[in-house]
């Protein structure tokens, strides 16, 4: 397994040259790329450290494996194997379709994955829904559900044969998708191109205000190539004619995420002033110091900081007992590397039928279903790696566990006993 990687030396909002280092992370590598045997080598180390552009303030990672490497055709997220995923999305439909576009002919998702997003939209608007999706197992589910799928990347000529064979969108959708794109440039043209006049694109993404104030050291992954502020945001979408409406912050979803709605709209409209909403949250973010240079490299030293104690923690408690992982994400490496932990854990529980039977791409650890550990009788320091879900395996570990120590870096870096 190899995973060969790009260095951009531009900025992905603005195209200015000028990027600037301002966290420092330990490289590692997608927690997506499992290995189906331990004999398989780890692939190769990328960084992943994070770099803001000196002219538009934009966080990015320059480092870029091949989308191949990211989502082929072993990519085993799926969305409706997340509940709280699904009643995401059934609020974002809500919230696009009472204060928007309450009737819609044809809908485009980019990133469909297995269609749950658009299966909800045509049930509740009867509309023709049409979904993009590189990946082969979730464009193989949402098939098989009357989804109908590119199984492609979205890009301008995507979207001019989208064009040709469906006409233009009403509604253009990516969730949590904008994170995900290198060429973000190309990918928002073809978003106005795929879109109507007056025409509404949806998107959600991670927001750059909370991957600092709460360490969501989870979101900095190979796969979330920007970390997005309305700071940078705002002046690049209308670059493509694109009006921000309205902003939703949710606060369970990626930890912190930005549900958007923009119109595509005429040059003249473009200078229509702001939602007073969307002028306080950037109000927000200034003074919370993520626009500015120096509040992210002291976010740097801070989490250093912060990561340094929980390893001293795990480290005075570790004797004599097995260390385990709770859920393989996609942000394991990363949490596992920076908790020095590459060479420690046993294995990692995880019930996703995917992922069972496979092997972690860093350190040969292998995973396994919550029921086979149950048979273990050791005692063991469990590690929720599965950040995002720390709250529902807390849970189940009560109702099935006892006598465990717990190390969590969501929604705090902390160690204590079940």
């Amino acid at each position: 397994m190899t995973s060969s990687f790009q260095v951009r030396t531009s900025c992905r909002l603005c195209s200015h040259p000028n990027l600037k280092l301002v966290v420092n992370l330990p490289a590692t590598v997608s927690g997506n790329a499992l290995k189906k045997t331990s004999s398989e080598d780890d692939p190769p180390l990328t960084p992943i450290d994070l770099y803001q552009c000196e002219k538009c303030g934009h966080v990015q990672v320059i480092h870029i494996p091949s989308p191949e490497f990211l989502y082929g055709k072993e990519y085993p997220f799926i969305s409706s194997n997340n509940p709280d995923l699904v009643e995401h999305f059934k609020e974002s439909i809500k919230f696009l379709t009472e204060n928007f576009i309450s009737s819609i002919d044809f809908a485009l998702e980019i990133g469909s994955n297995d269609g749950t997003f658009l299966e909800e939209l045509r049930k509740v608007t009867g509309c023709k829904v049409l979904g993009v999706d590189p990946s082969v197992p979730p464009v193989k589910i949402a098939k098989e559900r009357g989804i109908e799928t590119i199984l492609n990347y979205f890009n301008e000529e995507i979207a001019h044969q989208v064009i040709e064979n469906h006409g233009y969108a009403d509604v253009a959708i990516a969730n949590n998708v904008f994170a995900h794109i290198d060429d973000l440039r190309g990918f928002t043209n073809g978003i106005k191109l795929s879109l109507k006049e007056g025409g509404y694109f949806l998107f959600e993404a991670s927001y750059l205000k909370d991957v600092i104030e709460k360490y969501l050291i989870g979101t900095i992954i190979h796969e979330h190539l920007s970390v997005h502020s309305l700071h940078s945001l705002i002046p690049f979408l209308k670059e493509f004619n694109l009006r921000l409406l309205a902003v939703k912050y949710v606060a369970d979803i990626q930890g912190g995420a930005i549900v958007g709605v923009c119109q595509k709209v005429s040059s003249e409209e473009l200078s229509l002033p702001l939602d007073v909403d969307i002028l306080n949250l950037l109000e927000q973010e200034r003074i919370s110091g993520i626009t500015d240079t120096q509040g992210l490299l002291e976010f740097n030293s801070r989490l250093n900081d912060k990561a340094s104690e929980l390893k001293e923690k795990i480290n005075s408690v570790a004797n004599g007992k097995t260390i385990i992982g709770y859920g393989a994400s996609v942000s394991s490496p990363i949490i596992i590397d920076l908790l020095g932990l590459r060479n420690k854990i046993k294995y990692i529980i995880d019930d996703n039928p995917f992922k069972k039977g496979k092997y972690m791409p860093i350190g040969n650890i292998p995973i396994v279903g919550f029921d086979e550990h149950r048979q273990s009788s050791e005692e063991t320091i469990m590690i929720i790696l599965g950040w995002a879900q720390t709250e529902r395996i807390l849970n189940k570990l009560k109702n099935s566990l006892s006598g465990c120590t717990v190390v969590t870096v969501y929604p705090e870096f902390a160690l204590f006993e079940l």
